[in-house]
Order: structure tokens, then sequence, then C-alpha cells
């Protein structure tokens, strides 16, 4: 605004009264509260300024090159009364509404984000923030959230005293200071978790026309690039597909970032977020910006000359599959289906919803890429920063009977039979997928040192990188290890999408190869495709297309109809996610390329639709995929005697991968019954075996005789791929008939060093270890199966490691029915790495005499084992290293709770030292538990005595074991009642315990101490709606939350894969509903989860403890008590056991919590994955 235009827009303001607390002495600098709001009665000046100094780390100041950290640096002002400017190091950087009470415009609404332009942030310097303000009503200030600066990850809120200038003629924007400012500065950055939302206007950064990024472009001397698409017909495409006739289908995800019409509630510093509902399925949604079009060729002269909008209005819409008679939508949180019958390109109504519960809280990884699988199912992505419950409406009731996962997978769904399905776990963030001639899958990925993935059946891959504090480890605790990616070598990231190249108007040299886009970059990659066992390896071979024009950003590469590759560009300045989140995005830009070889023939054949089923069976031998895999499609939906037969005749006649399209085209049709699969495994093409076996895998029960026939393949089969899918298909079959089929596998294997074999191997047997141990272990009887190399290496560590860690009398007898089965060292050693493995960083549990034996007679017993054994020397070691601070605390504890467990009472004096000592807190709470097994007065006194020194999770215990034997219990009501030890913070279990004993002066102790055993609070339905309205009146800091979650609640729950077992595992429990979480938390007794019921024991030495059932074996029972702590009892020593009918947690957890600490507990408890390690 010219200064001229300032100038005559100011006066003098004569009187200001601040709700803000502005203050000044004569002469002095004012201060105001920010945020804040002033008010003026006497109105003579309508133009204010604010000033602050920020220090901002220092890589957002980076000067050299285009830089991640600098180009993210974005600044936030809301509900500023009325209009304002943003300068920053005296440069303008934004402005809402008009500065003047002449044309005067508001920029009071909206969420107003501004660039900062990289290089403006000087390093290790308080920079200058200064912000005018005008306002025409009197009323003034910051009225929302105080400003604030963010980059990537981090981000300070400018909230406190700034500093406030009446006339905005006494300050002009300055440049940033050296020295840090008395007041006013700020330099507090954190982990970024402030509500984001889209900002009123948009940052795109610059662009170029398409024809002139078009002239950017540099193909391989060889090759040709068209630009066949560009805006306004096409705009941020993220999936490209083509129908039977050729036609072309474009998503436009032009929503991407924000779902539109919800509002974010929390978020973390990776952009995933809670919004405060989940979206609605069209026509319900509420209307977005993405789209589906139509393209099409209609002279055949290699130009799209129709365009056809099929939907629009759309939100989270981010991929379309046309199918026969209808459209397949990917519409996060939905998979739907719109039909179309007549074929006319609109919709017939409203779509069916086959899919729901795909999570959506980081949009950029969604579930997506739908495409086509040679089985007939449809197979998609999702990303590693998103959670899923999914579940089929109409057939579950909800999600919770759905299937819950975190972060990457391929998933597929059976649109016929509605079956769904995680094909393979782990991955990168996924977003598009590709089957090879073979039926092999893969897909590209968005980090380093590889090209893509390479999916197999029922496998767990690295999860993105090994970053379990963001993605969590494997669903399964007992995975035991995951599949690599394709190795590659050093490459720099990102492959964002990977396909093969097999289209005919492609050089040669190109054919079969890998071709990744790297929208980082500008370029395509083409990669060799190098066998390596059961999969593949990389080498780079060169950049077949490269752009000049760094917003060229190819996000979807697809084998074409013509032959040729197209290629999708999102075209964008700015591409990480975050800047996207940041409105930092261009909605309206995109282009599609056609990437072929100079001198090729486009194939102009592209309407398959009109074929009879003969020409169809001829198109199964196409040179080009894209021909192929649509004549399965068609030939799929054919049903007739004649056809099966000739099918069944190109299949057997075909020695090449060209014989999978008659055997995928049966199977599709319904035409492949069993005993005709069985046929095929003994096909000369080892593709074909592979998805025989496969496809009989799929249908999870099989004859004995089809059983037979696959182990008859299993023992003289050489090829990998085939062994690997054997293994997957023996997961997905009955034990009793499946795992002799992996016996020949196994019988085999000798000294085989395969990436992905080996843990397929583990994986098909872990599958039937928890309901079929016997089969297992039946498995380990034969000895040739126990002499290979690899599975002493591979195997048996993990098969006694997964039994160890099961815990329970049941499973330690298998640990020592293996062990007995050892017949020589290498085989001892290779099971006893397995069982030292299993409790590495914990403690070893009370063992059966018969693996104490087991163990012994290896010679491998260590001394906790002996101690187990009654050794009276190890008994004696141990109770001198428990004392020694040389000995690892872990070792120590372990001794200590073996003191706890055998019926040795020399241990007792050692015990009570630890308790009584100045140790740690976590070895003076395990003595204090192993002392509950005797019955000495001594054990009461000490803790009593020594309870001053105690944690409260100490106290816990100590209280639980005070409460447990009536003596004990007297001796501590007698000094609370002396006031010799302290009656507050007293856990409900041990207050329960105490009233259990029915002894007349405890009971008159406890009710004086602790009032009668009656509860008088609000009504749980009335504290529940007024902990809802706190909730939503707000948002939550969910890093805050979660420090308030580990005090409250990780000692009893497990979230993300840690945290104590006492109570169920809330990683996917229903946290997104704050129903059910309410009424679970504040009226715990209303509903208790199965398997978690309190249960009270009495002991034949007079001991009460109460926990619930965490393992009954043959002569044994495990408790875990309300601290956490198990303890295992013979069943012989039970004097009664009975049900308490209410649950461990207690009523008052939130108790003391202000609104805005309940907002970030909610806001970390409802997060849909893990945020940091400790």
């Amino acid at each position: 605004m010219e200064k001229s235009l300032i100038i005559s827009t100011i006066f003098l303001l004569i009187t200001l009264f601040s709700s803000s607390d502005i203050r000044a002495q004569k002469g002095e600098t004012k201060f105001i509260d920010v945020p804040g709001e002033w008010s003026s009665e006497a109105l003579n000046s309508q133009l204010t300024t604010y000033r602050s100094w920020v220090k901002v780390p220092e890589h957002w100041t980076n000067t050299s090159g285009r830089d991640l950290w600098t180009e993210s640096v974005t600044f936030t002002i809301e509900k500023v009364a009325k209009s304002h400017e943003l300068w920053i190091n005296g440069k303008k950087v934004g402005s809402a509404g008009i500065l003047s009470s002449e044309n005067f415009q508001s920029g009071f609404n909206g969420l107003h984000r501004y660039k900062v332009p990289p290089g403006l942030l000087i390093k290790n310097s308080w920079n200058e923030i200064l912000i005018r303000n005008f306002t025409n009503d009197g009323k003034g200030g910051f009225l929302g959230e105080a400003p604030s600066i963010q980059g990537y990850f981090l981000e300070c809120i400018l909230s406190g005293k700034w500093e406030f200038f009446e006339n905005a003629l006494n300050i002009n924007p300055g440049k940033a200071l050296k020295e840090k400012p008395k007041n006013a500065a700020f330099d507090n950055f954190s982990e970024a978790n402030r509500i984001l939302g889209e900002a009123s206007e948009l940052m795109p950064g610059s662009s170029l026309s398409a024809n002139e990024s078009y002239k950017m472009m540099e193909a391989d001397e060889d090759l040709q690039i068209d630009q066949i698409l560009s805006e306004p017909n096409v705009t941020q495409p993220t999936h490209l597909s083509f129908d039977s006739r050729g036609r072309l289908w474009v998503s436009h995800y032009r929503q991407y970032p924000y779902p539109a019409g919800l509002k974010m509630i929390s978020r973390d510093k990776y952009y995933r977020a809670k919004y405060d509902k989940e979206p609605l399925a069209p026509p319900n949604n509420y209307p977005g910006r993405s789209k589906i079009t139509i393209h099409e060729d209609t002279n055949g002269d290699g130009q799209y000359d129709s365009h056809k909008t099929f939907l629009q209005g759309l939100d989270l819409a981010n991929s379309t599959l046309p199918d026969s008679n209808g459209v397949w939508v990917m519409h996060t949180p939905y998979l739907l289906f719109y039909p179309d019958e007549n074929k006319d390109d609109i919709p017939d109504g409203d779509p069916e919803v086959h899919l729901a519960g795909f999570g959506f809280e980081d949009t950029h990884s969604v579930a997506n890429g739908l495409t086509w699988g040679p089985d007939g199912w449809i197979y998609g992505g999702q990303g590693s920063t998103v959670t899923s419950h999914v579940y089929r409406p109409g057939i579950d009731t909800d999600k919770t009977d759905g299937i819950y996962h975190e972060g990457c997978m391929v998933w597929r769904y059976h649109p016929e039979e509605r079956i769904f399905e995680i094909f393979a776990e782990g991955g990168g963030n996924v977003f598009g997928l590709e089957f090879d001639s073979d039926g092999r899958l893969f897909s590209g990925h968005n980090g380093g040192d590889t090209r893509g993935w390479h999916y197999i059946q029922d496998a767990y891959l690295l999860k993105q990188g090994r970053t379990p504090n963001k993605f969590g480890p494997p669903a399964n605790p007992f995975a035991f290890g995951d599949l690599p990616m394709m190795r590659g070598g050093k490459i720099s990231r990102f492959s964002h999408n990977t396909i093969v190249c097999e289209g005919t108007a492609l050089p040669l040299r190109m054919k079969n190869k890998f071709l990744a886009a790297d929208p980082l970059h500008q370029y395509l990659v083409l990669s060799d495709r190098i066998e390596r066992g059961s999969t593949f390896e990389t080498k780079d071979l060169g950049f077949p297309l490269k752009s000049r024009d760094f917003r060229f950003r190819p996000v979807y590469l697809t084998n074409a109809p013509d032959g040729s590759i197209y290629v999708a560009d999102f075209y964008e300045h700015y591409i990480a996610h975050g800047q996207h989140y940041q409105s930092q995005i261009d909605p309206n830009t995109g282009r599609i390329y056609r990437l072929r070889g100079k001198n090729a023939q486009l194939n102009k054949n592209t309407n398959l639709s009109e074929l009879n089923p003969e020409q169809l069976i001829l198109e199964l031998a196409n040179s080009n995929k894209w021909h192929r895999q649509t004549a399965v499609r068609l030939l799929g939906k054919i049903k007739n005697d004649d056809l099966s037969k000739k099918l069944i005749s190109w299949t057997n006649n075909k020695k090449d991968h060209l014989a999978l399209g008659g055997l995928w085209s049966l199977h599709q049709s319904g035409q492949l019954n069993e005993s005709l699969c069985v046929k095929f495994l003994d096909h000369p093409y080892a593709g074909v075996r592979c998805w025989a076996v496969r496809l009989l895998g799929d249908k999870k029960s099989i004859s004995k005789s089809t059983a037979l026939k696959i182990k008859e393949l299993a023992k003289r089969e050489q090829d990998l791929e085939v062994c690997s899918q054997i293994a997957s298909s023996v997961q997905r079959i009955d034990a009793n008939i499946s795992l002799p089929i992996l016996s020949e596998l196994l019988e085999k294997s000798g000294d085989l060093k395969d990436p992905n074999i080996p843990l397929m191997y583990w994986w098909a047997i872990e599958k039937h270890c928890q309901k079929n141990s016997a089969d297992v272990v039946k498995l380990f009887e034969n000895p040739q199966i126990r002499n290979q190399p690899m599975v002493q290496k591979e195997i048996m560590p993990r098969v006694m490691r997964r039994y160890a860690m099961s815990g329970g009398e049941n499973n330690y007898l298998v640990c020592a029915n293996l062990l007995s089965m050892a017949s020589d060292d290498l085989q001892t050693k290779a099971l006893m790495k397995g069982f030292e493995k299993a409790f590495e960083g914990g403690s070893l549990p009370s063992l059966p005499d018969a693996l104490i034996n087991a163990i012994r007679k290896t010679g491998a017993a260590s001394l906790l084992l002996r101690i187990r054994q009654l050794d009276p020397d190890a008994i004696k070691e141990a109770s001198v290293k428990i004392a020694s601070k040389e000995v690892p605390m872990e070792d120590r504890i372990n001794y200590v709770r073996a003191f706890g467990e055998i019926s040795d009472n020399s241990v007792l004096p050692s015990l009570l030292k630890i308790v009584s000592g100045p140790v740690a807190p976590i070895i003076r709470k395990a003595s204090i538990n192993a002392c509950q097994r005797f019955t000495d007065t001594k054990v009461s006194k000490v803790i009593i005595d020594s309870y001053k020194l105690m944690v409260p999770d100490t106290r816990l215990t100590a209280q639980k074991v005070l409460a447990s034997r009536l003596n004990w219990s007297l001796e501590w009501m007698k000094a609370i009642e002396q006031k010799e030890i302290e009656s507050t913070n007293i856990s409900e279990e041990a207050i329960a315990g105490l009233r259990r004993h029915q002894n007349e002066t405890i009971k008159k102790i406890v009710i004086n101490s602790f009032g009668a055993n009656k509860i008088d609070i609000e009504s749980p339905q009335k504290t529940i709606e007024k902990i809802r309205l706190i909730i939503e009146s707000g948002t939550g800091n969910p890093y805050r939350g979660r420090m308030i979650y580990k005090q409250r609640c990780s000692s009893c729950h497990v979230l993300f894969h840690s945290g104590g077992k006492v109570g169920p595992d809330l990683t996917s429990y229903q946290r997104d509903d704050l129903d059910t979480m309410l009424t679970s938390i504040v009226d715990p007794n209303a509903e208790i989860r199965e398997g978690y019921e309190s249960i009270f024991i009495e002991t034949n030495d007079n001991l009460s403890i109460s926990g619930f059932l965490v393992d009954e074996g043959i002569s044994t029972i495990t408790l875990r008590s309300f601290d956490g702590l198990d303890k295992t009892f013979q069943k012989n020593h039970i004097k009664s056991l009975k049900p308490l009918g209410r649950s461990l947690m207690p009523a008052n957890l939130l108790n003391g919590l202000s609104e805005h600490e309940l907002r970030d507990f909610f806001a970390y408890l409802r997060s849909t994955q893990p945020f940091t390690l400790d």
C-alpha cells in the first residue's frame, strides 16, 4: 500500500482500553497480550502495529539452492481484527483485506497462511515479525489463536507479550537483530502439531504453461515424448486406467490434501490428523473438487479429442477402475462401485459401498492404486501414515468386525464373493501397483536404496523402513523378520511408481525392464531386472526421460493400449506433502505424457469390447501386455463349455508365460475346478505351476488327494518362486494336510540362502503354531529336517522363540519336547538361541520342571535356571548378586523374581535388604513382589518402614502385597491408624483386598480411613457427557497428551506395541469411537472385556490376591495383578478361586485433569499411529 494512503488514514488514538493488558509508561514501548482483544471508546486511530522477534532453526536459513526445509516455512495468522499486513525482516510477505477506511475490506475471516520466501530468514539472528492491522469498529486484536511460524516438522507459537504501537507511523519495518531483544522474543520450537486447514488463498508457487514445460522435456534419442493432455482437461492426475474400448480414465485428486467439510481436531508432526467426523459416502458427502474423466481418440490420430466428466464433486477420490457394467472408485474411506449397465458413461444411480473404514488421517498415503489382478480380484495399496479398520457394509456389523491394519500394505477385494484380505503387509508409501506378465506384483517406494517392492502373498515386508516409532512393527508379533526391498545399490529417494515395460511401441532395450517415476528429480529411471533367487534386484541403466522444468512431477506410469507408456504429471512447484498441507499447492495444473519409441508404430486396434471369444483367445498371445490382460478380463465374463475346452487346450499347448492367460481366464470365468487346477501342477512353465498352487491355496479348503499332489510337487520342484508360493499357500490350508507339504520343502532346503524363502517357510509354520502345535512338533521329529543347515539357522531358533514367548505351561512343554528331540550340539544351540531371544530384555518366568530338566540336560542351564532347580550354590551366588551394582539390573531383577517363586526361605533376608536399601525403584518393586510368597511378619514390618522410600508405582505393589495376607494387613492398618504411614493414594484394588479379610479391626480402620464400601459419585452418564463437551469444545496437543497417557495408562495398557499388559491392547481398540472410550474409562465396570474379568485366589497358606487370568496350564495358573506383575500358582496350592465381577481398571482415571489436559489426553489416545520412542 502507498505510504500516502496509509498516512491519510492515521488518527490519534486518545483512549485505549485493553482486555489484553496494554501497559506503558510515558516514553516507553507498550506491550500487549497475543492472542487478546482490545477496544477503544474514543477511537481516533484505526491502524496499529504489533512487533516481535523469532530465532528460527538453522536449517530454515539455508541459502544454497532449493531446500525442503527453507521452502516449507510459512506464517499463519487467523482472526485479526479486521485487516492486516505481515512484514518479516523489512519485507512485506502478505496481507488480507485493505488497511484503509476508504474502500475498506475485511481480512478477518479464514485462515491466512503466508509463504516465507527462502533466504528471508537470517541464521543465528532474531528475525523481526511486524504485523499491521486496521479496524473499523473500535475492536481489535488477535481474536483466535496466536500467530505461528512453522516449518516441515517444527513450529513456534508466538503467544505472549508483543510490542504494540497505537500509531503505525511510529514504527517502520526493520531488519533482523543479532542480539536477543529484552522482550517479545520467541525461540521455543516444538514438534509441529498445530491444527491446519486450507488457507483462504493457496500458495502454489510458479508454473509454466503446458507448452513451455513440454519444450523442456529431454528424451533418449530413440524415444519420443508426446504431451497428450493438459489443464484444464486434466488436473492433479494420480491414477490412469483404461476400459475395454481403450479409453483413458483419469482420476483428478483435486481435493487433496484436506477432506471436504471436515475439521481437523489434532495432528502430529508427520501430518497425521484426527478429524471431527468421518466423511460420508456419495451422494451424502460434502462436495469436493475431485473428479473422474473419460478421454477418447475418436479418429485414430493419436490425440484425445473427446473429453467427458463421469463424476465430479468427489472428495478423496484418487483412483478409478472400469468394469464391464460400471466403475470402481477408491473414494477414501470407501471403495465404491458406480453401476452403468447401459454403458452411457452416466452412473445409473448412487454408488454401492463395498468397503469402508480405510484410513484418511494423512491423505497423501490413503488407499489407492486400484488395479485388476490376474485372479479377478481388485488390488489396492495403502501408504505408511494411515491406519485402517476395513469392513464390508451390509455384511459386517461395523468396523469392529473388520480388519485392522497400521500403515503400509497391499490389499485385495473380490467383487463377487465380497471378500477382503490383506495380501501382503509392509512395503513403502505405496501409490500404484503393477502386475507383470507372470502375475508378479510390484510397486515403487518413497524411500531410497531401491526401485521398489516385490510383494509375496501373506508375507511381511519391511514396513517403510525400520522406524517402529512411526510405523509400528509387523502386526504379527511372531513374524521375527521381514522381507527386504528389492536390492538396487545406492539409490536416491524416491521411485514413486515402478512398472515393467511390456508395450509394443517401446524400444527392445526397454522390454521387461523396470521403469520408475522420480518426482523429486524430475525424471524416469530405467533399471535392469535381475533374478535373485525367488525375487529380484535391480541395476540402473539410465534416465530415458528428464525435464529441465523442476515442476515436472511424474507420479503414475502405466502400459497403455497403444503400446506406449503413459506418464501422469502432478505438476507442482512443491511436491512434499507437508508443503501441500501448508497450502503450497495448485489444484488446477496437471499433464499426461506418452513415451514411445521414436520409430515405433502405435497400436490402433485398442477396442476389445466387441471381439468374440475366439478373437479374444487370440489376443492372449498379443505382444502388448494391455491386450493380454484385457482379454483375460473379458474372457472371464464368459462361461460356456466350448470356451472352457479351448482355454484348457491353450494353457496346455503354450510353454511360456502366454499359457497363464488361459489359466487366469478359466479361473475368472469359474471354470477352473480343483481337479483341473491340479493337472496344471505338472505344467512345464514354472509360472503356471506357481499360479496353480496359489489358486488352490485361495480355496482354503482342498482335498487330501490334492494336498498329496502339491506335496509331490514340493518334493521335486526346483524353481524357487514356486517353492515360495507353496509356502504361502500352506498358510491358508488346514495344518494336518498342509504341513506335510512344507516338510518336503524343509527336507531339501540344504544351506539355502535366499532373501525371501527362509522367512516364507517360517511363516508357513508359525501360522499353525497356536492351534496345531502337535502337527508343528511332528515336523521336527524328522531328523532329515532337523539336519538341514537352513532349518538349524533360520527355523529352529524361531519356532523355539515363538513358543517360549507365548508363555504358559503348554507352550513351555512344547519347548521341552523340541529340546528332547535335538540330536546334536548344532540343533541344541539353535533351539537355545531362540529360547534366550524370547526373554531378551525381560524376565524369565516360572518354568515347568519338564522344561527345566530338558535345559539342564543340554548343559546350557544358566544361573537363573539353576535357581529354579533349587541348586544351593546357585541360590547363594544369586543372593550376593542381587545386591551388587556391578551386575546388570536385568539379571538382578530376574534373580529376585526367581526367589519369589522357589520354596527356599533362606532368600528372604536378601530380599528384605533390597526392599529397605538405597536401590533403584524397579528392583525394590520386584523384591516387594517376591516377598509375597512368604508368610513371615518381618515382610510387612520392612515394607511399612520403607514405604517413605518408594515412588508411587512401587507403592502400588507394596499395597498389593500388604493387603494379600491378614497379618500384614493388620500391621498396615495399625500403622495408618497411628499416623506412621500415609493413607492417601491407596489403590481401589488394595482397599478391596483389605475388605475381603472380613476382620473387624481392619474393617473399622478401613471405614475410618477410606469410607464405607459405597461410591457416591455423579452418574457415569452425566460425567461422560460433561467430558465429551470439554473434548469437543477445542483442539488438543497429542504430544502433551502422550505424556499424560504415559503417566496414567501405559503401565497397564499396550498402545502402539509398548506398555504394560494388565489391560487390553488399545492399538486396534475402538479409540476413534469417543462414546466407547469414555464409557470404558469413566465406568470401567459397565462392560468388562472378555479375558479381563477380575478373579480372586486364596491359597492354602492364606495368601489372597486378585487379578485376571493370564494362563491356565495342566498344573499351574498364572494371574496378573493391577500392578502389572504376574504370579504363578500350583493348582494344588490353591484353596479357592472365584470371579469378582469387576474390572481392574480404576474409575477415577481422569480425576485431576484440567480441560486442556483432557483434550490433550484424548488427542493422543485417538491418534492412529505411533509418535516417537522414548
